[in-house]
């Protein structure tokens, strides 16, 4: 076989190998954002996150045990609607938004919540 022959059947085998572990979930994509968030309109105003943080304090210590770079807070993601919020919970690794994910499937704050990666 000559030179181009190989090149182009190794470029396929490498593109079909690639392309399986994306299918697969063995080479992940990146994502910007892995949740979505309601729409600016859609959110609650600030003192009702402010509000339902405080009545769920329990939920929200809960959180920052599992790890020490989980962080609880109110945040305005609107710039050009600084009175509406949601509640902003910050991580720093994998095993930090796994647990964080795994209390959010139980229970909740009744207002939109994110996870963020710091």
């Amino acid at each position: 076989m000559n030179r181009v022959r190989v090149l182009l059947i190794c470029l396929a085998a490498a593109v079909l190998t690639a392309g399986a572990g994306f299918v697969f979930g063995v080479i992940p994509l990146t994502r910007g954002q892995d949740s979505a968030r309601p729409p600016c309109a859609q959110l609650p105003d600030r003192g009702s996150v402010v509000d339902a943080v405080a009545a769920h304090e329990d939920l929200a210590t809960r959180m920052r045990q599992v790890g020490p770079g989980v962080q609880v807070a109110v945040a305005s993601p609107c710039a050009n609607q600084p009175d509406r919020a949601l509640v902003s919970i910050k991580y720093t690794t994998d095993a930090e938004r796994e647990g964080v994910a795994a209390i959010l499937q139980h229970e909740g704050f009744g207002v939109a919540a994110e996870l963020v990666k710091k």
